[in-house]
């Protein structure tokens, strides 16, 4: 039985591969350095499944010792539409939310393990930006608004490798607050 895309998109795993493809084209074995603790065969089990929904697709094949090395890439932005969010419960909507926080805080987590013990944080040149903010916008502006940081996003989602470029993760959403008036 096919995985619906909102199951294919929030499960914890493939969530990481569609953050990791998102700025490059990368074979599972690339995948898997920036995914330590994901075991191989796991990791290709949810790229074939992910591949099997139609959200990656292989873009190379390169024979390597009498194997074939692919190289994935998403098939296109990994968003949802109406139709995919059509019967999901507000459990399970509060499980989507569950395993996208986590993602975060387990970004996070990576971020803070990538320092020694004994090396003082530095968030700022780090570059790690946090905020958390209430905006009174019109259902027009809010979407403007929206729009404007995809298309920023898409823009710079196009950026290859470069000696002086960081894998940086950018997370956010939108959550209505309490009643609809300022």
């Amino acid at each position: 039985m096919p995985v619906s895309k909102v199951n294919l998109i929030f499960h914890p795993v493939r969530l990481d591969i569609i953050s990791a493809l998102s700025t490059q084209r990368m074979t599972a074995k690339e995948m898997a350095q920036i995914m330590p603790g994901v075991p191989l065969t796991t990791l290709y089990r949810h790229i074939n499944l992910l591949v099997e929904g139609g959200l990656l697709e292989v873009v190379e094949e390169h024979p390597i010792r009498g194997t074939v090395e692919r190289v994935y890439a998403l098939a296109g932005p990994p968003s949802l539409r109406a139709e995919d969010l059509v019967g999901m419960t507000k459990k399970d909507y509060e499980q989507a939310f569950a395993i996208f926080l986590s993602s975060i805080l387990s970004d996070a987590k990576n971020y803070l393990a990538s320092k020694p013990d004994d090396q003082e944080i530095d968030l700022f040149a780090d570059g790690v930006e946090v905020t958390k903010l209430q905006l009174l916008l019109s259902d027009d502006e809010f979407r403007t608004l929206n729009a404007q940081i995809f298309e920023l996003i898409m823009s710079a989602s196009k950026n290859g490798p470069a000696s002086d470029r960081h894998r940086r993760m950018f997370s956010y959403i939108f959550i209505p607050v309490g009643n609809r008036s300022g």
